[in-house]
């Protein structure tokens, strides 16, 4: 984990996941493993779930299928490659915020940038908004590719 990032993150690997998948293909978003620390709640609240988690983990993920798939780039950036099924919300345009807001908050999502950086961003601005579950791309696009995956195109 990174020292820039919330307390509140966890990195997840790809074994907490596969137990998940293996177990018949719910519809439902992957638990985490019980030996995950849950996040502190602030005053009370319930906090949200944000896990950093890697591309072995992330693929998991993606293939259960439970998770709205948000890239934060820019639309160049976008159409270069992106993750399957992925909506793009460009962080840097100026309705990010209230496409953001209009989206389910109890719903689950998957947040991802090229680096990181931005997800980053995006993940703390939903955390903060009262978002429920939030995944994001450890290394973003780059992390993705360099771990021998293919970005979609078109």
């Amino acid at each position: 984990m990174r020292a820039r990032r919330p307390a509140a993150r966890v990195l997840l690997a790809a074994t907490l996941f596969a137990g998940a998948c293996a177990s018949g293909g719910s519809d439902a978003a992957p638990e985490p493993s019980t030996s995950v620390a849950p996040n502190e709640p602030a005053s009370g609240a319930e906090a949200p779930f944000l896990a950093l988690v890697d591309p072995d983990g992330a693929e998991a993920i993606l293939a259960s299928g439970a998770v709205t798939v948000i890239d934060v780039r820019t639309l160049a950036e976008f159409a270069d490659g992106h993750l399957p099924g992925a909506e793009l919300i460009d962080i840097s345009a100026s309705d990010f915020v209230s496409r953001i807001s209009a989206l389910d908050r109890s719903a689950t999502y998957f947040v991802y940038c090229r680096s990181a950086n931005r997800s980053g961003q995006a993940t703390a601005l939903m955390a903060d908004l009262g978002f429920e579950s939030i995944y994001e791309l450890e290394g973003g696009t780059v992390g993705w590719e360099a771990s021998g995956r293919a970005l979609a195109t078109g």
